[in-house]
């Protein structure tokens, strides 16, 4: 080896990869939720659940088509409202990761009898984990599915949304 010519010394690949992981780490850890576009059914159901777990009953009501909420209000969700919770969009595909599905199945006039069932409605499918509140008591999950509905210029959540709560209002 003559003296112009540099040697990379062997410990630099493994040190780089290694900062290269710690800072793939600190970027996922310090982000933030993802913030959904809220005029899409999508975000329509994110700022329910937000809404929800902020315990701003009447916002997340709000988001209710007239045809399903009825006379329920904010009182009524508050008294099914889940403890501790976080949700992301997708549900489980067989017991391996989660799956997003970008293609939503129309929604069929059975399902919902009671009111009229706008030809634009979708299905936004959420998985829901519930953190258990004792150190003995397990977290869990369940998947949600959302019907939406595109009404005037809003995107309306249709019918008993999660946590199931307008069966309970006056007049129902």
């Amino acid at each position: 080896m003559t003296p112009t010519e540099r040697r990379i010394p062997p410990w630099l690949l493994p040190a780089g990869l290694g900062v290269v992981v710690i800072v793939l780490v600190i970027i996922a850890l310090t982000r933030g939720p993802v913030s959904l576009n809220p005029d899409s059914p999508e975000g329509t159901v994110q700022e329910y659940l937000l809404a929800i777990s902020d315990d701003r009953w009447d916002d997340a009501v709000a988001v209710i088509h007239d045809d399903w909420r009825g006379s329920c209000s904010g009182f009524e969700l508050q008294q099914f409202a889940p403890g501790d919770f976080s949700a992301e969009l997708g549900s489980p595909d067989g017991f391996g990761g989660f799956e997003v599905r970008e293609e939503f199945g129309a929604i069929s006039q059975e399902e919902f009898p009671e009111a009229t069932i706008p030809d634009n409605a979708t299905r936004v499918d959420v998985t829901i984990h519930h953190q258990g509140d004792g150190a003995l008591s397990s977290s869990w999950q369940e998947f949600v599915t959302f019907d939406v509905a595109f009404d005037g210029d809003f995107w309306w959540i249709l019918g008993d949304p999660w946590p199931y709560f307008v069966f309970s209002c006056p007049g129902r």
